[in-house]
C-alpha cells in the first residue's frame, strides 16, 4: 500500500514550489493593483457638509471635507455638473471651499473634482423652492410648529414622524406638504395653490395618523429633497429640511397644459307626490402629482359637500314633476406630463411593516377582483418565478395584452368575464390589469377620466398605475400600448410601448381607485353607473316621495386649453 500511494505523494510534492510561486506572484500583482487604488480612494475628494444646505442662488456656500487640495489649480465644483466661472471661487484650501452658488443652482447636487477624483454629492436647495413660512403677528404663536422630524431623509414610500405643535386634534383639511420638483415649479411669496409642494395622498393611505403634537405620514410620490411643513387652518410650520434617498431611478414632471373644463347634470320627469330630495355626487379632476391646481371657477348651485373624496355633493329639494333642473360646475387642472426611467435592479422590496397601501390597494375590493381564482391563476403564470414588482408590472402587460384583445364595444358584466370573453373596452382593460398586479402583491389603482384630443374634445377612458417602493407611481395605459384607439383621441407617443411608464399631458384624470360612498339617509334609494369618467359607487341618491325621475349626465366639455 505504501509503495500505491508514494507515486502521487512524490507528484504533489514536486509540485508545491511551483504551485507557491504562481500563487506568490498573482497576490504581487493583486497587491500592485490594489495599492494604487486604495491611494486613489484615500487621496479622493471627500464633502462632510456644505453650509448651507438650503440658501439662495448667489449668496455663499462653504464645503467642509478633505483633499481638496491646497489651492484650485484646475480643480473645481460641480453644480449638477456643472461648474460656476473662477471669479465665484473665494477661497480654496484642503478642507474649506468658499464658493458663490451660480444664478441657475436651484436645487443642485454639490461635487468637488480635483486631481484625485470626485467626490460624493450634497444636496444644496434654493430656498425659493420651499414652502413660504407664515407672516403676520401671531402667526408663530398660533400656527403649527415642527419640532423634529425622525428622519431628515427617507426614501419614497418611507415612514416619517413629525413632532410638534399645534399640528390640530385630526386632520380634517390640513396636509403635510413636501417640495415637488416640476417644470415651473418654483412658489411665490404668499401663493396659496401649493404647486411647488406635493402632499400625501389620502386614497394611498400614506397619512397613517395625526394627533396634535405628531404626525405620522409617509413620503409620497412626487416629493424631492427639499423643505417638508405643516400646513392647517392657523398658517403653515417652519420649514424642516428633508433628503428623499434611494430612489431607483428618475420621474420627470414635464410640459403643461392648464385645462378649463365643464360638466353637468340635468333632472327632468319627476314623479313625486310630496316632500323630496334628491343627492348628486359629481366628481372633478383629481389632485395628484402629475394633476395640480385644481380650483372650481363656477357652480350654479352650492355643493352640499363641496370637496368629499373628490366629490362634489348636491341636495336639490322637492323637485317638481314639470320643472327642468340643472346643476353645473367648471373647473380648472394644471396637467403635467409624466416620464421615468426606472433602474430596475436598484428596487428594493418594500420594509416590513410595508407601507399601508400595501394591504390596502394589493387586495381586492367591489371594483377590482384581484381574488378572483381566474384572475389570480392568470397573476401567477404571468410572473413565473419574477420578484421584482417592475418586472412582474411588465410581464402581466404582456400577458393579459396577448390575452385580451381591446374592443371599445366589448361590454361585459364584470372584468373577470371580460377575461373570460378575450375581449374587454378601457375599463374592463384598467380594472383587469390592476387586478392581475394586485394578485401578484403590486399596489395598483385603475383611474378613470378622460383623454382630450387635437380638436378639443373630451373622450371617456380609463387606464392604470402601479406602485413600486422607493420610486413611487407609475402610470400605464394599456389601451395604447395594445395599438387601440379612443374615439378621434391621437396619442402623443409616437411609440405606444411608451405608455408604460409615461403618460401625456392630454389624461384627465378623475378618479383613482374605487370612491366608495354610504348613503346620506338610511332610506336613500341610490343609483350606480359604469363606464364614465369616474369610478364611484353612488352617483344619485333619492329621498322621500318621489317614484321616478330622468338623469341626463353630461360628458366633460372641454372649454379652454392654455
Amino acid at each position: 500500500m505504501r509503495v500505491g500511494f508514494s507515486p502521487p505523494r512524490a507528484r504533489r510534492k514536486g509540485r508545491r514550489p511551483a504551485a507557491l510561486l504562481i500563487a506568490l506572484a498573482v497576490a504581487a500583482i493583486a497587491s500592485a493593483v490594489a495599492i494604487p487604488v486604495a491611494r486613489d480612494r484615500a487621496h479622493r475628494p471627500v464633502i462632510v457638509a456644505i453650509d448651507p444646505p438650503i440658501g439662495e442662488p448667489g449668496g455663499m456656500l462653504v464645503i467642509k471635507g478633505r483633499n481638496f487640495g491646497p489651492s484650485r489649480g484646475e480643480s473645481k465644483v460641480e453644480f449638477d455638473g456643472a461648474a460656476p466661472t473662477a471669479s465665484s471661487y473665494l477661497a480654496w484650501l484642503d478642507d474649506r471651499i468658499e464658493v458663490r452658488v451660480p444664478l441657475y443652482a436651484e436645487s443642485s447636487l454639490v461635487r468637488v473634482v480635483a486631481e484625485d477624483g470626485r467626490s460624493n454629492a450634497k444636496m444644496f436647495m434654493s430656498r425659493d423652492l420651499l414652502p413660504a413660512a407664515p407672516v403676520g403677528a401671531g402667526s408663530r404663536a398660533l400656527g403649527p410648529t415642527i419640532e423634529s422630524l425622525s428622519s431628515d431623509s427617507g426614501a419614497i414610500g418611507s415612514a416619517l414622524v413629525i413632532k410638534g405643535l399645534n399640528f390640530g386634534a385630526n386632520r380634517g383639511d390640513s396636509a403635510v406638504l413636501f417640495s415637488w420638483m416640476g417644470e415651473s415649479a418654483v412658489q411665490a411669496q404668499n401663493d396659496e395653490s401649493g404647486r411647488g409642494y406635493v402632499s400625501p395622498q389620502e386614497a394611498s393611505g400614506e397619512y397613517e395618523s395625526w394627533s396634535d403634537k405628531e404626525i405620522r405620514v409617509r413620503v409620497p410620490d412626487g416629493a424631492v429633497t427639499g423643505g417638508v411643513i405643516v400646513r392647517n387652518a392657523k398658517g403653515s410650520s417652519q420649514v424642516r429640511y428633508f433628503q428623499v434617498v434611494d430612489v431607483p431611478g428618475s420621474k420627470s414632471f414635464v410640459g403643461r397644459k392648464t385645462y378649463a373644463l365643464s360638466t353637468f347634470v340635468t333632472i327632468s320627469r319627476v314623479q313625486s307626490t310630496g316632500q323630496n330630495s334628491l343627492y348628486l355626487w359629481m366628481p372633478f379632476p383629481a389632485e395628484t402629482p402629475s394633476q395640480r391646481g385644481v380650483k372650481a371657477l363656477g357652480r350654479t348651485a352650492e355643493p352640499l359637500l363641496p370637496d368629499y373624496r373628490g366629490l362634489s355633493a348636491y341636495r336639490l329639494v322637492d323637485l317638481a314633476p314639470d320643472r327642468l333642473t340643472t346643476i353645473g360646475q367648471d373647473h380648472l387642472v394644471q396637467v403635467y406630463g409624466v416620464e421615468t426611467d426606472v433602474k430596475a435592479d436598484k428596487i428594493k422590496p418594500p420594509p416590513s411593516p410595508a407601507p399601508r397601501l400595501y394591504a390596502e390597494l394589493a387586495a381586492a375590493d367591489p371594483l377590482v377582483p384581484a381574488a378572483d381564482p381566474a384572475v389570480v391563476a392568470f397573476a401567477r403564470k404571468a410572473a413565473g418565478k419574477e420578484k421584482n414588482h417592475y418586472r412582474v408590472a411588465q410581464a402581466a402587460l404582456s400577458a393579459l395584452l396577448a390575452a385580451v384583445s381591446f374592443d371599445a364595444g366589448a361590454v361585459s358584466d364584470s372584468p373577470a368575464a371580460a377575461l373570460a370573453r378575450a375581449k374587454a373596452d378601457s375599463w374592463d382593460m384598467a380594472v383587469l390589469y390592476a387586478a392581475v398586479l394586485r394578485a401578484s402583491g403590486i399596489p395598483a389603482l385603475p383611474v378613470a377620466g378622460v383623454v382630450v384630443d387635437d380638436g378639443r374634445r373630451a373622450w371617456n377612458h380609463a387606464w392604470t398605475e402601479f406602485y413600486v417602493y422607493g420610486f413611487g407611481w407609475i402610470p400605464v395605459d394599456p389601451v395604447l400600448v395594445s395599438g387601440g384607439d379612443v374615439g378621434s383621441f391621437y396619442p402623443p407617443f409616437a411609440d405606444r410601448s411608451r405608455y408604460f411608464g409615461n403618460m401625456d399631458d392630454r389624461h384627465i384624470a378623475f378618479t383613482r381607485g374605487l370612491t366608495s360612498l354610504d348613503r346620506i339617509t338610511p332610506d336613500g334609494r341610490t343609483v350606480a353607473a359604469a363606464r364614465r369618467y369616474s369610478f364611484q359607487n353612488i352617483f344619485e341618491e333619492s329621498v322621500g316621495s318621489m317614484s321616478a325621475y330622468t338623469s341626463f349626465w353630461s360628458d366633460v366639455e372641454i372649454t379652454g386649453i392654455y
